[in-house]
C-alpha cells in the first residue's frame, strides 16, 4: 500500500476507535500521532532494506507484530508518563493498521476463500521467527516507484484517501484551527519583534 492509502486507513480506524470507545478526540497532536504511526513501519524498513542490506525486506523488522508490540508498548508507557495516552493510542492504531493492510486484498480474500498458498505472504507479521516473503519490487525506491500503476488497488487507495478527507471535513477539520492559531501567533510575534 502507498503512503496515502496507509494514512487513510489509519485515520479512518482511529476515528472508528474514538466512536467505539466513546472517548478520545481528534486534535492536532492525535492526528499527527496517527499519521506518524501509519508511516512508521515503512520509514524504518524500506531505507534499511533498500538503501542498505541491514534488513532482508522492506516488510520485515518494523512490520512485524512482534516489533509493533514492543514499540507500541514503549510509546504507550511514555504517553502515560507524559499524560498523552490518547496520542499513544492514535500512534498504535496507525502502526497496527499499516502492518495489517500491507497484507493486501489478494492475500486476505485468498485466505478467507481457502487458498492457503496466500499464507506465504503473511510471514512478515512474525519476522524474525518467520522469513520475509519474496516481494517483487522490493529492492529500491526507484524500482518501487517505476512499478506504480493506476490499477484498481491504487484507485481504491485514492478513494479511501478521499473518504478520509471527507470524514475529516465532516468532523469539523480537527487540528486545522490549532494550526491557524499557531501561524497567527507566530506572525503576530514576528511583527511585534520588528517594532
Amino acid at each position: 500500500m502507498w503512503p496515502w492509502g496507509h494514512l487513510a486507513v489509519g485515520y479512518l480506524c482511529y476515528v472508528a476507535a474514538i466512536k467505539l470507545r466513546s472517548e478520545g478526540e481528534q486534535t492536532l497532536f492525535t492526528l499527527v500521532a496517527v499519521a506518524v504511526g501509519t508511516q512508521f513501519p515503512d520509514l524504518i524498513d524500506k531505507p534499511l532494506a533498500w538503501s542498505t542490506t541491514i534488513l532482508p525486506s522492506g516488510r520485515s523488522f518494523a512490520h512485524s507484530l512482534i516489533t509493533a508490540t514492543l514499540i507500541i508498548g514503549i510509546v504507550y508507557w511514555i504517553g502515560q508518563r507524559l499524560d498523552s495516552k490518547e496520542g499513544a493510542i492514535a500512534f498504535g492504531i496507525g502502526y497496527l493498521s499499516h502492518s495489517i493492510v500491507d497484507l493486501g486484498p489478494g492475500v486476505v480474500f485468498g485466505v478467507l476463500t481457502g487458498d492457503l498458498s496466500q499464507l506465504k505472504w503473511t510471514t512478515y507479521l512474525l519476522w524474525p521467527l518467520l522469513p520475509s516473503p519474496p516481494y517483487p519490487h522490493d529492492s529500491s525506491f526507484y524500482e518501487h516507484f517505476v512499478a506504480l500503476t493506476l490499477d484498481p488497488y491504487m484507485i481504491t487507495q485514492l478513494v479511501l484517501f478521499g473518504v478520509a478527507v471527507a470524514v475529516w471535513i465532516r468532523t469539523g477539520m480537527p487540528g486545522a484551527m490549532e494550526i491557524q492559531q499557531r501561524v497567527h501567533k507566530h506572525f503576530r510575534q514576528g511583527r511585534e519583534t520588528e517594532q
